[in-house]
């Protein structure tokens, strides 16, 4: 044990000078082998700092007044940015907290050192002794009964939003209060292109701010949503039976006010501003999706057809993909819903943008990332971005008393 609690408190002091070196090289030009290097000691300090949680629960030699604080620092200071984004924009928080890494820690070992003298490591008298205790063993086990619940609520709501992060590029955002859609304008010379995350069920509020759409001049509505014209999706399926268990609203197929127009409009030479929106739906057929796409949708309305509730279809959806959706077959299907939707979509947008001066795209913000490089490759600059409330955690919760 004294050799894991040295390990942890030398690597700990590494991360944190390993941070600070790379957060000021940054402020000069970023050094990326210094970045990585330092990802990967991070990440090795907070697998030891988990098992070295648990080791406290067992080990009652191991000092908590100096492991605790250490320990809790490592999760505080990213959850502490996460929970309040102006921290998570800040350099200065990110280089003052990695001083405080580097510059804390010798301090707090020193008072369990010989006659309190510098250094990293705990000494060998520290780990004499009985290791075990019941009563520490019961102590510690009583307090995580509260604590361990509430921690791993939050880590996953943490990585959640970790996760969407990274794969709706920042369109979805997931807070301690909340699901979180991001919209975004972009301009290039007198053309605004408007990317509205949307989500499939979420607060009625949610849907109307969304629906309040500016005008500005001709404007389009590039709308999210595929079509049946052959009629070949056998088991129908739509979210107001999710919604409904979550005491949210559905998404709407028509969410705005205006003008249908089809696709041999985009052809028509440019008329004068109505004061609203025209409204296109710029999706694919569902007749143009692969067999394997077919067979996993159509699985996706029986399921929900035949179980009482989403949460049973939902499981029931999920080992029925554990037994027959391989690696290849979930290719072609993210390639159907995603990729290939969003270059139809692109190119409805190339059409529109030679008729409109106003273009806004509310699709799946699981879409957005995707159709955003698009949107940049065209030479667009972002300018604003707003987000909001889509679905209340708090509310949800009290609605399923």
């Amino acid at each position: 044990m004294k050799t894991f609690a040295n390990l942890f408190l030398i690597l700990f002091f590494a991360d944190g000078f390993l941070s600070l070196l790379d957060e000021l090289s940054s402020l000069i030009a970023p050094v990326v082998p210094l970045t990585l290097f330092r990802i990967q000691v991070a990440n090795t300090v907070l697998l030891l700092a988990i098992a070295l949680y648990f080791c406290l629960g067992i080990d009652r030699r191991l000092p908590k007044k100096l492991f605790l604080p250490l320990i809790a620092f490592l999760f505080v200071v990213p959850l502490a940015a996460w929970m309040f984004p102006v921290l998570g924009g800040s350099k200065l928080y990110s280089i003052v907290m990695s001083a405080i890494q580097v510059g804390v820690p010798p301090l707090l070992i020193a008072r369990y050192r010989d006659k309190k003298d510098p250094g990293l490591t705990l000494p060998p008298w520290r780990f004499e002794g009985p290791f075990f205790s019941g009563k520490n063993t019961l102590l510690f086990a009583g307090v995580n009964v509260v604590v361990l619940p509430v921690a791993l609520a939050t880590l996953a709501l943490f990585l959640t939003d970790a996760w969407a992060l990274q794969n709706t590029a920042g369109f979805i955002r997931v807070a301690p209060s909340g699901l979180y859609m991001t919209e975004r304008l972009y301009r290039r010379g007198d053309q605004t292109i408007r990317l509205t995350g949307m989500v499939h069920v979420g607060e009625k509020q949610y849907y109307e701010d969304v629906a309040r759409l500016p005008v500005n001049g001709r404007t389009i509505v590039l709308a999210e949503g595929v079509t049946d014209r052959k009629t070949v999706l056998q088991n129908r399926f739509d979210y107001r039976e999710v919604a409904s268990f979550l005491g949210l609203a559905s998404q709407e197929k028509k969410l705005f006010a205006g003008r249908l127009i089809d696709e041999k409009a985009l052809d028509a030479p440019p008329g004068p501003a109505t004061g609203s929106p025209d409204i296109l739906m710029a999706d694919l057929d569902l007749s143009l999706f692969r067999p394997e796409t077919m067979l996993f949708l159509n699985q996706v309305g029986k399921h929900l057809r035949e179980n009482p509730s989403f949460v049973d279809a939902a499981l029931a959806l999920n080992r029925w993909a554990e037994r027959n959706v391989t690696p290849e077959m979930y290719e072609v299907i993210m390639d159907d819903i995603l990729t290939r939707r969003n270059q139809v979509l692109l190119g409805y947008l190339d059409r529109a943008l030679k008729r409109y001066d106003a273009v806004v795209v509310p699709w799946g913000a699981l879409h957005m990332k995707g159709i955003e490089e698009g949107v940049l490759k065209r030479g667009f600059v972002l300018k604003e971005e707003r987000k909001r409330l889509s679905m209340d955690f708090k509310r949800m919760l009290t609605s399923q008393r």
